[in-house]
């Protein structure tokens, strides 16, 4: 039996930019992080994607995590960037806890059309109000750590470490999670969910749970990639 050096790997690796970040130019640090960000919609897409389904929606959650991220520094004055992508993670896995209980019902292209269509009304809301810039969107506070403003040539790098500590930290939850039977149910659900049924488990609420946590995922990165990039739009 193969010995897992998952953790191994992944602390390891965040030693090593933890190590060689302040040599990175500004640039590769801004892309690095945008891509932690992204990664961490991908890791949510991961665990639907092993149950069967196809959610072409995720937007809805990266855009929701986005938009609490900026509205607590535009209408409150927080700008502590663990602060913000906790509230951002919060609403979307919020959001999504509700709307599982109408996605959790569908499967195939219907999943994947409906999650598209509610992504839709959101930005169809997003782009009518004003009090959130509409189309032109708003700027975002620059982003503090744990109540502390690093130096502005450090700024950079002080978030490329957050977004790796907390994208590190959702990739070893997530391989934990698909080790327990509740994660272990997506293949077998992916394969045949009626068998499924039948042995005790509830499709349903497994599908609901990987909805929910994979939309949690998405706000995660959608706070982060707003916070990096400074403003946020539709």
């Amino acid at each position: 039996m193969k010995r897992d050096r998952t953790i191994a790997v992944v602390v390891a690796s965040f030693v090593v930019l933890a190590i060689a970040g302040p040599w990175l130019p500004q640039w590769a640090m801004f892309i690095m992080t945008v891509a932690f960000a992204r990664g961490l919609v991908a890791l949510g897409l991961l665990l639907l994607l092993r149950t069967g389904l196809v959610s072409f929606g995720q937007a809805l959650f990266y855009c929701l995590g986005a938009y609490s991220a900026g509205a607590l520094g535009r209408f409150f004055g927080i700008s502590d960037i663990f602060v913000e992508m906790l509230v951002g993670g919060a609403v979307a896995a919020a959001t999504a806890f509700v709307l599982g209980f109408l996605l959790a019902r569908y499967r195939g292209i219907f999943f994947g059309l409906l999650s598209l269509a509610l992504s839709m009304i959101l930005y169809g809301l997003l782009v009518k109000t004003e009090a959130l810039g509409s189309t032109d969107g708003f700027n975002i506070l620059p982003s503090t750590l744990l109540g502390v403003r690093p130096r502005p040539e450090w700024v950079r790098y002080a978030v490329l470490l957050s977004a790796a500590g907390v994208a590190s930290i959702a990739a070893l939850l997530v391989h934990r999670y698909l080790q327990t039977p509740l994660g272990r149910l997506a293949p077998a659900i992916k394969d045949n969910e009626i068998r499924v049924e039948y042995m005790g488990a509830s499709a349903r609420r497994a599908v609901h749970v990987k909805y929910v946590i994979a939309a949690a995922l998405a706000g995660l990165g959608g706070a982060l990639a707003a916070t990096t990039v400074g403003h946020i739009d539709p």
